[in-house]
């Protein structure tokens, strides 16, 4: 990365806005408590707790994606506040309101939550050692994912009820609030590219690469229930498969942390791609609880520990860093596509079939790898 983008940052400036990004992808990783929680009120129907939860993910990626395209790296402040004050709107209105409401709402919450992250990439990727850096947002999000959602099920919402949930992200929101003055004035910016350049072939199929692995992953997890009962496995082991293996993201984080100056970004995420088509083979293959619990808890400690050294490998590629901005955008699309495509594979007596998704999105995903070195090896 060129020397001028290097830029440092005090330990209250990086914490504020790693708690900016972590409190926004908590949103969506406790979709099923929140959302539940509106469905059981009779607040949402079952289709439209799906409509809202593609409206917050589709939010996420529009505004990370347009933030990265148009907005220029200075006045943070003063945008972080803007989506900070909206993001509070639309948590605490949300309890409030019902069908349409609800997914108005989240979709809201979505555009402040991909703003907040285009927020924190331009900070991870102007840090000294990115990819370090990136474990610990993702680690620290494994963190509070887990323990917002011991406060939800077990505590706020025995008093509020289901805006209890998001009561708590609403208050965090105000505090974050209170404290954007302390966030970075402004980003190191390369003077020597337009606001509107495109990013270079290299960092585009860096890019590629890595929203073809988060699909890879996608496509086998949302299907990981019936792919389990379909096979004949037990509800128990499996269910107690997914709990461990969520248990590993942490584990998978503070390893990432450990390993990111030490790992070249390149063999992580080849050998990363690699073990997740491996784990859903074992899991689809071998009938034993050793190997149901196994190849789960490996499979999901991949997809924590890779993400944080895709930032670095799209660096490498393209230390303009006009790839890097673009990181959030590829694994948000990794998120929509592998469900989709896994889709396409399940049919109506069996979702076992499904694991040829993330089979072929996974040789995709090498595919784009090896084409991004070979051409920045050309160059």
């Amino acid at each position: 990365m060129s020397g001028q983008l290097k830029q440092h940052f005090s330990s209250v400036e990086s914490s504020l806005v790693i708690s900016m990004g972590v409190i926004s992808g908590c949103v969506a990783a406790l979709q099923p408590i929140l959302l539940g929680g509106l469905l059981e009120r009779g607040q949402l129907s079952a289709v439209q707790m799906g409509q809202a939860a593609t409206a917050e993910a589709f939010g996420m990626a529009l505004a990370a994606t347009l933030s990265a395209i148009f907005l220029s790296p200075k006045w943070l402040r003063h945008i972080a506040a803007l989506a900070l004050l909206i993001a509070l709107l639309a948590n605490a209105l949300t309890a409030f309101s019902d069908g349409l409401g609800v997914i108005l709402l989240r979709g809201l919450n979505g555009l402040c939550s991909g703003t907040l992250l285009w927020i924190l990439l331009g900070l991870l990727a102007r840090s000294p050692e990115p990819g370090r850096a990136f474990a610990i947002y993702v680690t620290s999000q494994a963190v509070v994912s887990f323990v917002f959602s011991l406060l939800i099920t077990n505590g706020v919402t025995d008093f509020a009820g289901a805006a209890g949930g998001y009561g708590l992200f609403a208050a965090v929101n105000l505090l974050l609030l209170v404290l954007v003055s302390k966030i970075p004035a402004e980003y190191a910016a390369d003077e020597s590219a337009s606001a509107y350049s495109m990013p270079p072939l290299t960092g585009i199929l860096g890019l590629v690469a890595s929203g073809l692995f988060i699909a890879s992953i996608m496509g086998f997890w949302v299907y990981v229930l019936p792919v389990g009962k379909a096979l004949g496995y037990a509800a128990e082991h499996v269910t107690g498969a997914v709990n461990m293996a969520i248990g590993a993201q942490i584990a998978a984080g503070l390893s990432a942390i450990a390993l990111a100056t030490r790992l070249r970004p390149f063999t992580a995420c080849f050998l990363g791609t690699l073990a997740v088509a491996a784990c859903a083979y074992v899991f689809t293959h071998v009938d034993h609880v050793i190997a149901i619990y196994g190849s789960l808890m490996v499979f999901s400690f991949i997809w924590m520990f890779v993400p944080p050294f895709q930032l670095p490998l799209v660096i490498e590629l393209d230390p303009s860093l006009r790839s890097a901005l673009f990181i959030g955008t590829a694994q948000l699309s990794g998120v929509t596509l592998g469900p989709i495509v896994a889709a396409q594979f399940v049919t109506e007596t069996s979702s076992v079939s499904s694991v040829y998704s993330c089979y072929g999105l996974a040789a995709l995903a090498i595919g784009a790898l090896f084409a991004a070195r070979a051409r920045s090896e050309k160059a």
